[in-house]
Parts: C-alpha cells; sequence; structure tokens
C-alpha cells in the first residue's frame, strides 16, 4: 500500500475552499429568504405579481389585511386595518417568499376635540323677558351657517324672535353670541351650565358621552327549584355619540346620535319579587357640516314642575276650618328645556 503525505498547505488550502463554500451557500440562503415590504392603504387594493405559479399563500393577522389568489401568478391585497402582518407565498416547487405588509394612512388623520355644554333654561322666564332664543326656522347671528335642512334664515337685530314649536330642533350659533348670551342668561338666574366635557376622537372614530346612569336588571335562569337570579346593569339618561369628519381646514362633518331615557316606573314589571322599570327613551341621528368656532345646538328636552305655596297668618292660620281664611294657596309652574351645545375644534395631526 502506497501512502501519500499531505502537506499543511495543502490541508490549509481545502479548508479555506470548503469555509467559502459554505459561507457562498449562506449567502445564497439569505438572499431567498430576503423579506420584502409592501405598504397599502386601508380600504385599499393592490394587485402583486410573481414569477412563479402560486400554490397557497398566507397571512397572519386577516384583521390587518386580506390576500386571495386572483390567476396562476396573481394575487390581491386587501388593506383593512391599520397595524402591520406577514404575508407568505409558496410556489409550485415547495419554496416561499415572505413579504411584510404595512397598512397605513399616507395622510396623518386630524384629531378632533368637541367642547360639550349641558345647560338647563327656564323657558317661561326666558318667554316673559322676550329673550327666547329657541327659534324655529331661523338662526341667530349676523351670517349664514349651512348646518343640513334644519336652519333657516339669519335673524337681525331688529328681526321678532319666535318660540320653537318642534320637539327637536338644531341650530348653529357662532361662538362669541353664544357665549355672551349664556353669560347674561346665567347672571339673571335664567339658564344653569349642568356640565362641561371635552371628547376627543380621531377622524371617523366614535367618541361617546354619559350623562346618567345604570340601573339594575335581575335575570332569572335554571329550572323550578334551581333558579338563580344574576344582576346586570342598563344604561340610561342623555346618550351622545359623535364621529367627526375634517373636510376643510375649519370645517368639520358631524355625525350625531342622541338618546335621552328615563325610568318608567308605571310601565314596569314585576319578576320574581323585583319591580323592574320600563324605559322611556328618545332617539335622533343626524348628520351635519359645522364650522370652527360655532356651536350645533339639540333642543326640545322638556320638564315641567307645579309648585305649590302656602302664606298663612301665624297661629291663625292652623286653626281647623277656619285655618282656610287666615291662609292663602299660590300655584306657579316650572318650565325647563335642556340643551347640549356642541363646539368641534380641529387638532393638527
Amino acid at each position: 500500500m502506497r501512502l501519500i503525505a499531505r502537506s499543511p498547505f495543502v490541508r490549509r488550502l481545502r479548508w479555506e475552499f470548503a469555509t467559502r463554500i459554505l459561507l457562498l451557500s449562506w449567502i445564497a440562503f439569505v438572499g431567498a429568504q430576503k423579506i420584502e415590504f409592501t405598504t397599502i392603504e386601508p380600504g385599499h387594493s393592490q394587485v402583486l405579481r410573481f414569477s412563479q405559479a402560486i400554490s397557497k399563500v398566507s397571512i397572519a393577522d386577516p384583521e390587518v389585511a386580506d390576500a386571495s389568489v386572483i390567476s396562476a401568478s396573481q394575487l390581491v391585497l386587501i388593506g383593512k386595518a391599520e397595524g402591520s402582518t406577514t404575508l407568505i407565498v409558496w410556489d409550485d416547487q415547495g419554496n416561499y417568499r415572505q413579504q411584510r405588509i404595512l397598512v397605513r394612512r399616507s395622510v396623518a388623520l386630524h384629531q378632533v376635540m368637541l367642547q360639550v355644554r349641558f345647560v338647563e333654561i327656564n323657558r317661561i322666564a326666558i318667554r316673559e323677558l322676550g329673550l327666547d332664543f329657541l327659534v324655529k326656522d331661523r338662526k341667530i347671528g349676523s351670517e349664514r351657517v349651512d348646518v343640513g335642512g334644519f336652519a333657516g334664515n339669519v335673524v337681525g337685530p331688529n328681526d321678532p324672535l319666535g318660540l320653537s314649536e318642534i320637539v327637536d330642533f338644531f341650530i348653529a350659533v357662532p361662538t362669541q353670541n353664544l357665549t355672551a348670551m349664556i353669560k347674561a342668561l346665567e347672571e339673571k338666574n335664567l339658564l344653569t351650565t349642568l356640565a362641561k366635557p371635552n371628547l376627543s376622537a380621531r377622524e371617523g372614530s366614535e367618541a361617546s358621552f354619559l350623562a346618567g346612569g345604570e340601573f339594575p336588571i335581575p335575570i332569572v335562569s335554571g329550572a323550578a327549584g334551581m333558579q338563580t337570579v344574576t344582576i346586570q346593569f342598563k344604561e340610561f339618561g342623555i346618550k351622545l355619540k359623535f364621529t367627526p369628519m375634517v373636510l376643510d381646514s375649519n370645517l368639520v362633518n358631524l355625525k350625531v346620535a342622541t338618546e335621552v331615557s328615563s325610568l318608567d316606573f308605571e310601565n314596569g314589571i314585576t319578576l320574581s319579587g323585583f319591580r323592574i322599570p320600563a324605559l322611556s327613551t328618545r332617539k335622533t341621528e343626524t348628520h351635519v357640516d359645522l364650522e370652527e368656532d360655532h356651536y350645533l345646538i339639540l333642543g326640545g328636552l322638556y320638564s315641567q314642575e307645579q309648585v305649590r305655596a302656602v302664606s298663612r297668618i301665624p297661629l291663625l292660620g292652623s286653626l281647623p276650618v277656619l285655618g282656610r281664611l287666615f291662609s292663602s294657596t299660590s300655584f306657579s309652574n316650572k318650565e325647563s328645556e335642556l340643551m347640549i351645545m356642541i363646539s368641534p375644534q380641529i387638532i393638527e395631526g
């Protein structure tokens, strides 16, 4: 047998050659697995084309984006919600490609802050003073502001103001005019501000507010003799929901939904010994275009109360039967209205 001795130089050369082969193989593998990035907007679609026939596709988060094969080498990508996910596409040879899908808007969305004011106004006192600005088919101010089909003509300084006869109304009032009027009515104790919340929402998103409470409702479950009672709570009061959309630099489209509900024990039911009240509910929904520094006013939520006052002469007025001769009774009606005032402010995104 013949032995061939290999020098250290030959062994080192072979080692370097093998190392370079492995390195090139690794680079080729990494290049084949390189992840591509695709950007798409929510609600938009995009066609992706591949050089090989598509065998199957998989997307990690179908809530963000979706993909469907439309031909042998094409698929359509649909952006659904802002976020990111991963798309994997296999060809008919078993190879696959990964793509990182970024779903985002090309233009930053604005933030809209809604200044809401709940006020209660004494309608009888305002009617007596001739200061009623709850107008029908009119608006207060010196210029016209369109708020859909609810508003009418502008009320000038010398025009008479009439009392509103409709249940729900919408009028647009410039902020500076309304602020001065509210301050004057508060000084005369004709108007009371109940709440002044500020709600912020990104355009296209919903903001909500509840001024009210929750009442318990017993829920009976199980068969006879094995019944269990659980308590659920249902909201009542004044609910407001807003969805703003910026149309221009100072113009906002508002989708406004209001719901006013109160407990109605008279029409309630008795269940397992519990008296469950019914809900008396009024709802309305509208779309309006409103400028910044203008208020949208929602009204028509009335309440009436009769106050009985008794005046009597001390001692004599307390005598049985004869006491009526030394006392007098007066009745007064209190008529109030709850109004909701909304003013949008655009916050740059």
